[in-house]
């Protein structure tokens, strides 16, 4: 058995961080594998989740899994329909960009920003956009069931129709956001800046009101925490 392959299998058998850090070693002191060959074997063992993707491959393909695009600028594309499930784009640059009824399941999208990203009819469930930048957006029948947008900014969005039941809202900023008949059923809005939000026909039953900026807003035809509505007391 010639080295090469010694190596090859000690690193699956061993794992990929301690198999590439050996490979290293070897190199720099008595390996005759050269660098190329190396980095063949090391890019080889690395999971396809933690290669960098370029932009083109993403626009040619509206595909990307799981892939780490931290920091990447997506500005004023056109990714209508594409899958991102689980991918990493926190810090992203989406400003502008087309989103519509693309797949952000499970998507870290910390800190990104999305100001003015059109993300109609989007499936967001479970996603985690703690920090993200949301301003005039449009959400429109987005669904952002179980999703973290804890500290987010989405002042003046559209988020008519939209689902965001269960999700964590503490301390986002929501003011003046256009919330007509928004799904916020057992979401979390403590701390959040509702305040000149329009929420007409929204359903707030068993959702988190604490410390909750409303002032200002529109509550007409609402259904409350309490599953009261101008219909009376129903269990939604």
């Amino acid at each position: 058995m010639n080295f090469k392959v010694f190596l090859i299998i000690a690193a699956l058998l061993l794992g990929t961080p301690l198999a590439i850090i050996y490979l290293s070693s070897v190199e720099n002191f008595s390996s005759p594998i050269k660098a190329k060959q190396v980095e063949k074997i090391k890019s080889a063992l690395m999971p396809i989740k933690a290669r960098q993707i370029d932009v083109e491959q993403i626009l040619k393909t509206k595909r990307c899994k799981g892939c780490y695009l931290k920091d990447i600028d997506l500005s004023g594309l056109d990714l209508s329909g594409a899958d991102f499930r689980n991918a990493e784009l926190s810090g992203a640059n989406l400003v502008n960009t087309k989103l519509k009824d693309a797949k952000m399941g499970g998507v870290r999208l910390h800190n990104a920003n999305l100001t003015n990203a059109d993300l109609d009819g989007a499936d967001f469930i479970g996603s985690d956009l703690k920090g993200a930048n949301l301003s005039n957006a449009n959400l429109l029948n987005t669904s952002l069931v179980d999703a973290n947008l804890s500290t987010a900014t989405a002042n003046h969005s559209e988020f008519r129709d939209a689902d965001l039941s269960g999700a964590k809202l503490e301390n986002a900023n929501l003011s003046g956001a256009f919330l007509v008949g928004a799904h916020l059923r057992e979401a979390n809005l403590t701390g959040t800046d509702l305040s000149n939000a329009n929420l007409r026909y929204a359903n707030l039953h068993k959702a988190i009101l604490a410390d909750t900026n409303l002032s200002g807003a529109d509550l007409r035809l609402a259904i409350m925490p309490d599953g009261t509505s101008p219909y009376g007391q129903t269990e939604y």
